[in-house]
């Protein structure tokens, strides 16, 4: 039998969807240092935390960031944008550290989707990403991996539905 805790964390995750349309509503400072404290909280190789973030709530900074991404209206539409960097100084081996990113990301999209907030992941950055680093103020020990987009959903956006392999095609066999 799964706990009621349990059910809470599975359906949050099976619910999680990634919002591109966002309404003008900023997003609370109470909220924000949340969902900055989840990802504060994932997991990484032999705790290393190698992340960093850089969090763009300035309408011009975030259009400016925006023409530099794949991503352009929905980066200047949303009320916050979280660049997320990989700290060399911090990581021990670039695979482990990204994973730790990735579970960190995770870990913020399901605090902004606990909030009642959108967030997406977007790493459509990579011809340009230099002069994204510039522009944010990257160290030079420091790489941006992603951004963060974050705030309130558009009326319907979160209706989308997902779709899933089934778990079968998935597992590719039990030893």
């Amino acid at each position: 039998m799964v706990s009621e805790r349990a059910q809470t964390v599975l359906e949050a995750i099976k619910s999680r969807r990634t919002v591109r349309e966002f309404t003008s509503e900023p997003v609370s400072e109470e909220a924000l240092r949340e969902i900055l404290e989840a990802g504060r909280w994932a997991p990484s190789g032999k705790n290393t935390q190698p992340w960093r973030f850089i969090v763009v709530k300035d309408g011009k900074r975030r259009a400016e960031l925006a023409r530099l991404t794949s991503q352009e209206e929905m980066i200047r539409s949303a009320p916050v944008c979280i660049a997320v960097l990989l700290d060399h100084k911090a990581g021990y081996n670039r695979d482990k550290d990204m994973q730790g990113i990735g579970a960190c990301v995770q870990n913020m999209c399901l605090a902004a989707h606990a909030l009642g907030l959108g967030a997406c992941w977007v790493g459509g950055i990579t011809g340009r990403r230099a002069e994204a680093e510039r522009l944010l103020g990257v160290g030079d020990d420091q790489e941006l991996v992603l951004l963060l987009v974050i705030g309130h959903p558009r009326p319907g956006a979160r209706e989308r539905t997902s779709t899933r392999l089934p778990l079968e095609e998935l597992l590719v066999q039990e030893l």
